[in-house]
């Protein structure tokens, strides 16, 4: 089939696919700088000619024998040490979800070939929200391409694909001239000697300053990191010449155990100490009380040279998106008085105000009287009356640690026979930007759940509520299917194999203040099969997840064990198994509703 570049312009908004993958570049530039590795990233999206062109070839289409364009979006990092790439490679595959296997340069000993690793990867929900087309009726996945690269091979592939590959002229332009096409590649073969030339260098290097006893020098060479200018300190110096044993372990130690290890501690630069803290907790193959005597070293020359450093804000117009809404009535204790609750839920909104102003004012009240605050950057006003029931707070600041960032909160109680409480908050941020952990519920939230709780209709709780009678089971679909609920309603049925079964406990300790949690036993499956068009099989560990309104979602055990992350930036510190990448995904489900209430 001929797709025709007028018709695709049409379809691909190529500005906003420009913009996807500038984050996606931002966000792997912000993970790879936790390693300190030399790198360069690069991205681009494809022109409407570009893809034109490419669908044109054979093979492109929607047949079973066909295939779809994968390079929508198109990410090239380049590495300045060959050994990098795998070490890349690990963090893009515990980070993204990978589409098939990566493209490997294959060559025999008698031939050189450029240097080349490709993967595909998933382009990620969070980032596809901000795309608006729909170019389903094109051959293209949703996905995008990562090329890494040497610095040497770099400027050899944009010399072969101009000068070979994609040549106007195809084999004409050589032909004739097959002696030269054999000297370019014995350039090829000199790009490939000097990747591992520059290894072998550092590696000799290292070892003479380990004999020397030039540990700052040895681990330059060693892992050839961006060390910051601040020397090894001189108690780590005399650690390591009073225990040769560690030194020789820090020359020997597996050089990417470390940088996976550098990436899991929190750190604006790359230190030599931290190096050492580093290697220490993931390779020491010394005595344990060495180790202990050394981490207790770390800590103390780490934790006194960490300093803090504040950027400066780049003010633009911000556009607002909802953060976290919450709309319950308080419940009453008939051993209290509803005015003591009504005043202790004031005091603790007011308090946790205190907390988000402090050293800005000290008289924000924690009881239901009138008070206005501004400043720049920080703004609240309060309108309170005991006598009529009433309290609300608006609030906005500045957040201190991110760019062009502002929260904006509001918060009101009306007391009649109950308490009832509304929250909204909203994240405000510069525009055309890929809005990141929007979802942020405030402190008082849960310490007003800890205090007095609250209720949608039915109590919330931070523990799931367990069904086993058909009577319990009769409740919880009439409770689903009150029009009053605000709240979404999760069931989850429990596995006959443990260790397979969802943690409905996390679950609810997670979301119990803006969702109900309810846990099926096992036992009462049969009874739910009568009242449901749902095979046993089909049940067991299933979960249900219904919104207002009705809508409903049914995630099958089969479902949930195909779960992964397909991007997960935290993938080092906490894993990525199937039941966790679930709960996660249901999570954020919750999550993103409770934003677009």
């Amino acid at each position: 089939m001929k797709y025709r570049e007028e018709d695709i312009q049409e379809i691909i908004y190529t500005r906003q696919l420009e913009g996807i993958g500038e984050r996606l570049e931002e966000d792997i530039a912000g993970i790879l700088n936790r390693t300190g590795m030399y790198f360069r990233i690069f991205n681009r999206a494809k022109t409407s000619f570009s893809i034109a062109q490419k669908l044109s070839k054979e093979g492109y289409g929607f047949g079973e024998e066909e295939k779809k364009l994968q390079d929508l979006i198109g990410l090239r990092v380049v590495v300045y040490y060959q050994d990098d790439m795998n070490i890349i490679r690990t963090i893009l595959e515990r980070t993204f979800r990978r589409v098939g296997a990566w493209s490997e340069t294959e060559s025999t000993n008698e031939e050189f070939k450029a240097s080349k690793l490709n993967g595909v990867f998933r382009i990620p929900d969070e980032y596809q929200r901000i795309y608006s087309g729909n170019f389903s009726q094109l051959p293209i996945d949703r996905t995008f391409e990562v090329q890494l690269r040497t610095v040497s091979f770099e400027g050899w592939h944009e010399i072969e694909h101009d000068m070979r590959y994609k040549s106007p002229h195809g084999d004409e332009f050589w032909r004739n001239n097959e002696d030269l096409s054999r000297t370019l590649n014995c350039v090829l073969a000199n790009l490939e000697l000097c990747d591992w030339s520059t290894l072998s260098v550092f590696d000799k290097l290292s070892y003479y300053h380990y004999e020397e006893g030039n540990w700052e020098m040895m681990m330059k060479g060693k892992f050839r990191l961006r060390f910051e200018a601040q020397p090894l300190s001189p108690e780590l110096v005399a650690f390591l010449d009073d225990n040769p044993v560690v030194a020789y372990c820090l020359y020997r130690c597996d050089r990417a155990k470390v940088i996976f290890a550098l990436m899991q501690e929190r750190h604006e630069n790359i230190t030599y100490d931290l190096v050492v803290k580093a290697a220490n907790e993931s390779a020491a193959s010394y005595e344990a009380k060495t180790q202990r005597r050394l981490t207790k070293l770390c800590h103390e020359v780490i934790g006194r040279d960490r300093t803090q450093k504040m950027e400066r804000l780049d003010l633009r117009p911000l556009d607002i998106t909802p953060s976290f809404q919450l709309n319950v009535t308080l419940m009453h204790s008939p051993l209290k008085d509803v005015h003591q609750e009504f005043m202790s839920a004031v005091h603790l909104i007011g308090a946790w105000a205190q907390g988000r102003f402090r050293n800005i004012a000290e008289d924000i009240p924690t009881t239901p009287v009138d008070y206005e605050l501004h400043v720049p950057g920080f703004n609240i006003k309060v309108l309170g009356n005991l006598s009529l029931g009433f309290y609300k707070m608006s609030m906005d600041y500045v957040d201190t640690t991110r760019k062009g960032v502002v929260w904006r909160t509001n918060v009101s109680l009306e007391l009649s026979e109950r308490i009832r409480m509304n929250v909204s908050c909203d994240y405000c941020h510069t525009p055309d930007r890929l809005v990141r952990d929007s979802f942020s519920k405030p402190r008082f939230v849960d310490e007003i759940f800890r205090k007095i709780g609250y209720e949608d209709v039915l109590p919330m709780s931070l523990k799931p509520r367990k069904i086993k009678t058909m009577r319990e089971l009769e409740e919880i679909s009439a409770f689903t299917a009150d029009h009053s609920r605000s709240l979404p309603v999760i069931l989850a049925v429990e596995e006959e194999d443990s260790e397979r079964q969802i943690n409905v406990n996390r679950l609810a300790e997670t979301i119990g203040t803006y969702a109900h949690v309810f846990l099926l036993d096992k036992k009462a499956i049969p009874i739910l099969m009568e009242i449901s068009d749902y095979s046993k099989e089909e049940l067991m560990g299933a979960v249900w997840v219904t919104f207002q309104g009705g809508e409903d979602k049914f995630y099958t055990r089969d479902m949930i064990a195909d779960s992964r992350f397909d991007f997960n930036k935290y993938a080092f510190d906490q894993g990525n198994v199937y039941e966790k990448a679930f709960r996660h995904k249901l999570v954020r489900l919750i999550k993103e509703k409770n934003c677009c209430l």
